[in-house]
């Protein structure tokens, strides 16, 4: 018994030197670090605005958008890296991937929710805080940066998205900004796709903005 509870003791002191070690990053870091971890887009909370074939011509269910689409969409940053620069939106040397805990999330998402007719939809940003809690991936410090995914709207033609960046030991999170992006293309998939490539570029000016706040050169 004295064994398992100096064990246990042990353990507990390796883990909050660990912990003690590990950098707890400030806003004013992620302008200096030149290494960001990428979480991917977050479709878990997101509401497709119009018809129920998510956008009129293109006749794709829920289940399909769900089961096919929230990992495409993921997937091009890392398939077309030049077009999706995420790198240069954020003024970044090094983007690690770790969209495998937004992949499973996607996954379980109930395509039975995914249309809202209304068009007054909105995340709550109080709830912020304790999404970011959830997210556990690979990486277990640095800086991070998700995109929460508010709505696809069909009828404005547009999307608006959350882009959160946080420390990813404590997940604390750092800067925020809400973003859209007008769509285009010929189907469902580069349609939105379009969207998320119009934030990106946006969020190269809001980095911008972000920095001259943080009176960094």
């Amino acid at each position: 018994m004295k064994n398992r509870v100096l064990l246990l003791l042990i353990f507990a002191c390796i883990t909050n030197l660990n912990l003690s070690a590990q950098k707890k990053y400030t806003s004013a870091d992620v302008f200096t670090e030149k290494k960001m971890v990428w979480y991917g887009l977050d479709f878990t909370r997101c509401k497709f605005i119009g018809q129920a074939s998510i956008h009129g011509k293109f006749n794709k269910t829920p289940d399909y958008v769900v089961k096919h689409y929230f990992k495409d969409w993921n997937m091009i940053p890392l398939k077309e890296g030049q077009k999706y620069d995420i790198g240069k939106s954020f003024e970044k040397d090094y983007i690690y991937f770790d969209i495998d805990s937004v992949l499973a999330r996607g996954q379980r998402y109930n395509s039975d929710s995914l249309i809202a007719f209304s068009n007054v939809y909105r995340l709550n940003t109080i709830a912020f805080p304790e999404i970011i809690k959830s997210f556990n991936g690979i990486a277990t410090e640095g800086i991070g940066v998700i995109y929460l995914v508010e709505s696809y709207n069909s009828i404005e033609e547009i999307a608006t998205y959350y882009c959160i960046v946080f420390d990813v030991t404590s997940k604390n999170i750092l800067l925020q900004e809400k973003i859209t992006g007008r769509p285009q293309g010929g189907s469902v998939k580069t349609y939105w796709a379009g969207a998320f490539h119009e934030a990106l570029e946006k969020n190269e000016k809001i980095y911008r903005k972000w920095k001259k706040g943080a009176m960094v050169k």
